[in-house]
This record gives structure tokens, sequence and C-alpha cells, in this order.
């Protein structure tokens, strides 16, 4: 697989190109791919269905194939020999198939001859239905997309394990109550505080992708944009873990200009074509409940949980920011869409910024 080297320095040992001021980073160019998501997709329809041929057209027999399952037994590092054994193990099944329907889209990015997919799909069980991940690797050969790599898994949670490890902006919600901060400084006069949660979009397949030094590199970067911004914008930085960040502002018209400036700057620092850094920024104003000075509740679980169904690279904004601000004609929100929210009973309207078309 070819890339361009992430530079964040220069071979002769002088510093780094600056842009606005902080080092240039360039990253390998990946491109969604609807013809991989479209082969991916069959693909996984025809192994429902127990199409032995799909198997025989879609695996490579390259050296190097490998495929796991979610048996500790299955690894196969022969192509033919999972090809063989995949077969056999639909003709065992009821029906000839694997008994798994795909829940949502495929997500497919490719770059060069060099592609890769991930789903999710649900299969019924005595005790209910049970969710499977799905990754694929695939190389293209002949012009034909072949698969590589496989792997098959049924999630758990890391509790099960042993570690207690940050997983999304309800973990930063967590943390709160071990230490909640102080935002006095942050509260309107009217006692609302403005919410904004940051991360950035898969941040762990990218980790896994970029490798550890270079990951941390674009951290570095990315995390740099949010503490400057936010305070150049008069807001806080409450919490930060890892590449996610809760953040507080006095007003709802504040907090709305820090998250569109966050994307313009972060598009300015991974500005390659295809950049895979693409930050989710969901923002919600509510009021604090208060402790000691402190606060957390309904507001700040209700902010991180409409930054979790934004896509990359998108804005979104709860009914009650729209309401201060919709009216305003300083934002262009575009039509609400209806979400469900975790812990939240019935479904919820986020509103997504144009930010691109935002006035300054």
């Amino acid at each position: 697989m070819s890339t361009e080297v992430l530079r964040t320095g220069r071979r002769d040992g002088s510093p780094p190109a600056l842009r606005g001021g902080a080092p240039e980073v360039k990253l390998p160019r990946m491109e969604p791919s609807e013809e991989l998501r479209l082969v991916c997709t069959r693909f996984i329809e025809s192994v429902a269905n127990g199409d032995e041929e799909a198997l025989r057209v879609r695996l490579s027999l390259q050296p190097g194939v490998e495929r796991f399952g979610s048996d500790p037994d299955e690894w196969w590092r022969d192509g033919q020999e999972s090809m063989l054994v995949w077969g056999q193990q639909m003709r065992e099944i009821d029906g000839g198939g694997y008994p798994w329907r795909l829940v949502g889209d495929v997500h497919a990015m490719v770059e060069g001859t060099v592609g890769w997919t991930g789903a999710r799909v649900e299969f019924d069980t005595p005790t209910g239905p049970t969710e499977l991940r799905l990754t694929y690797v695939f190389h293209l050969e002949h012009g034909e997309w072949k698969l590589v790599q496989g792997h098959h898994s049924v999630p758990s949670s890391n509790e099960e394990h042993g570690f207690l490890l940050t997983t999304s902006a309800e973990d930063i919600v967590r943390s709160l109550s071990v230490a909640p901060p102080d935002l006095s400084a942050s509260s309107a006069t009217d006692g609302t505080v403005t919410l904004v949660f940051t991360d950035i979009e898969d941040s762990t397949k990218l980790n896994a992708f970029l490798g550890d030094q270079r990951w941390l590199d674009v951290l570095r970067a990315h995390n740099d944009v949010i503490a400057n911004v936010t305070s150049g914008a008069g807001g806080t930085v409450v919490k930060n873990i890892g590449d996610g960040f809760m953040l507080a502002f006095p007003s709802a018209r504040t907090g709305v200009r820090c998250a569109i400036e966050l994307q313009r700057q972060i598009v300015g620092r991974f500005n390659d074509p295809g950049s895979p850094v693409r930050v989710r920024i969901g923002a919600h104003v509510g009021e604090a409940v208060r402790e000691s000075d402190d606060f957390f509740g309904h507001a700040v679980n209700y902010a991180a949980r409409i930054a979790a169904v934004a896509a990359g690279g998108e804005i979104v904004a709860s009914s009650l920011v729209h309401g201060l601000l919709g009216a305003t004609g300083e934002f262009a929100f575009e039509a609400p869409r209806s979400v469900e929210l975790k812990g939240i009973a019935d479904p919820q309207l986020i509103y997504p910024i144009a930010w691109s078309a935002a006035v300054n």
C-alpha cells in the first residue's frame, strides 16, 4: 500500500513548514468508494444466501491471505483453505447460508489498489439477536476486488476483560462525576451553559492505519486546534480524553461560532484531498445542575449523545440551540433529522449546520 509521508519536519532537520503558525500535516490519501461498498454489500448478501460461487469469485488465492472467524479456532492463513471451510460451513447451516442480515450501510474506503470495509450484521440465536462485526481488506487484482483479509467478531465490553477505557463522549461525561469541574465562568446570567462535544470520526481505525507515531502527530495537531480556537472564542475546555473534547460557552451563539471555526481550522490543517481526519461536533444548551459550584446532569449527557450521532465533518445542534439561533439568520441550519439517542425514550430532532456557508 503506497502512502505519502506524514510531514511534520524536513529532511535536512530544519523546522517544519508552517501554516498559520502550525506544522503542516500530510496524510495518506484515502477516499470513500461506492464501488467497493457495493461489492462488499453483494458479497455479504451472497454469503447469507449460501452462494459458494461468490466465495470462489471474491476470495484471493494469492500468498498472504488471512481470515479470522468469531470462534477461537477459526484462523486461516491460506486462501484456498479458507474458501473450502467457508463453503462447508454454509452447507452445514440450515437454509444453506449464514443466517445474518446487514444492519445499516457498509463503510468502504480505498487507497490505490487497496480497500477496506466495515459492516455490522445481526443473526438470531435462542437468546435473541446477536451482533457480528465484519471487517474486510480487498486488493485490486486484474481489475477485480479480491478479499485478502477478513475478520468476524462478536463485540464485548472492555470491562469484561478487565479494561476501563474511554470509547465515547459518554466516557468523558462519566469521568466528570469523579471530579466535576467548576464552570461558573462559562454560565450565562440565567444559569444556562452551552455545551459542545467534539471527537475525530473513526479515530481507532485511523490510529491503526497510521501507526502510533503518526497518530500522535495527528492527535497533537488536532488537539492544538481545539484548545486554541476554544480559548480564542472565550470558551472553556472542560475535559479532554484522547481526541474527545467537552467545551463550555456562556451563549449558544458563541458556542456555534466556535464549532464552525473548529471545522474550518481542522480542514485547513489536514488539507490533503481525501484526508481521513474528520471531526464530529454536537451542541446543546441547558441549565446547569450545581453542587458546590460544579455542574453536570441532563444537559451534559444530551450534548454528548448528540455529538455521537453526528457524521464526520458535521456540526449538529439540538432543538434548543436551533430555537435560540434559527431566527437570527446568522447560521445556515439544514433540514432537521430525527434520531434515536441512548437513554432518551422518544426520537429527537437535531439540526445540521451548513458551516461552510456560515458568515463569520
